[in-house]
């Protein structure tokens, strides 16, 4: 019924009640997992707080200036969650947010994980929303249109919705890590919608550009430059019909990938483009045998095959093979 602080790393699985606060102190990773109640407000003052219960943080109002990662795969429900200059508050995959208010201030960073995520929107406010600071989005191919004959829209999906007038914006939309102005191999914008209520993401594949009359031109280059970074890709990727004539922009065939930069790409798809695939750097993740199209595959980086089956790609290039999964 005063004050908690947790100094510490780990697992706390014990049960909080209570009208007593909860801070978060500390330069360590800690985890709460067990179902709290306690009223209190909780401070992340210091190091990583994760929350792997929805019920983790109790029913008080949440200040984050360090990080906070909420991670049950379920619904979490809290009064007011501040994200303080200098903080990031990260949305996990599965995971959503149901808030009476939500503030991201100056230089602070909201983090959305879109990986096993189909409910939208992510985070609800029951009242006021103010934006301010970093938008990171993760997990955007799970939210692309997996079926290529339906690619003629740009997929859109609510990422925030509020009961009143969203105030304010954010400040910067990142990718997979990268500027999404520079992931150019995804079509990406956020922004609040006429009604004023709600932000929405607004997606779509380079691959299919010409096709669903997005701004920039189609091509089959996948540039992802961050090394920590990597983008999923569910859509089908076949080749892009002549008559839409992908070359006259780019150069590019309609029927070819190319993976560049250190990041890793990787795809989910049975995939038909006949082209070939290129690996210049970094890695490119086959998670189904027929993922690679049904092209030649030059390896001059690494070629992960989390698959199994029979894959009749003939390999060649200076780069590594290897068997996952």
């Amino acid at each position: 019924n005063a004050t908690l602080e947790l100094n510490t790393g780990g697992d706390f699985d014990n049960a909080i009640s209570g009208s007593g606060q909860v801070v978060k102190s500390g330069d360590k990773t800690l985890t709460l997992s067990g179902a709290n109640s306690y009223r209190g407000a909780t401070t992340i003052s210091g190091g990583t707080l994760i929350a792997t219960h929805v019920n983790a943080l109790g029913t008080g109002a949440i200040d984050n200036r360090a990080s906070l990662l909420l991670d049950a795969s379920g619904q979490f429900t809290v009064t007011d969650l501040t994200t303080e200059s200098g903080g990031n508050t990260e949305i996990g995959a599965g995971s959503t947010l149901q808030a009476t208010t939500l503030t991201q201030k100056s230089d602070s960073t909201l983090t959305i994980n879109l990986n096993s995520n189909t409910v939208d929107p992510v985070i609800h406010a029951a009242s006021q929303v103010s934006l301010a600071g970093t938008l990171d989005i993760t997990g955007v191919g799970d939210v692309l249109d997996s079926d290529p004959a339906s690619t003629d829209d740009l997929d859109t999906f609510t990422l925030i919705a509020s009961d009143k007038t969203i105030a304010g914006d954010f400040e910067k939309l990142t990718v997979a890590g990268m500027d999404a102005d520079l992931a150019d191999f995804i079509t990406v914008d956020g922004r609040i919608d006429d009604t004023g209520k709600q932000y929405e993401l607004t997606t779509a594949l380079t691959w299919y550009a010409d096709r669903d009359d997005a701004v920039t031109d189609a091509h089959g280059t996948f540039n992802l430059t961050n090394a920590d970074g990597s983008f999923a890709v569910n859509t089908v990727l076949e080749n892009v019909d002549a008559t839409l004539d992908p070359a006259s922009a780019t150069g590019w065939d309609g029927t070819s990938l190319i993976k560049q930069g250190a990041g890793t790409l990787i795809l989910n798809a049975e995939n038909t483009y006949t082209g070939g695939t290129t690996i210049s750097g970094g890695t490119l993740v086959a998670n189904n045998v027929e993922a690679l199209g049904t092209g030649d595959v030059t390896n001059n980086a690494t070629l992960e095959l989390n698959t199994g089956g029979d894959f009749d790609n003939a390999i060649s290039g200076s780069g590594q093979v290897v068997k996952s999964g």
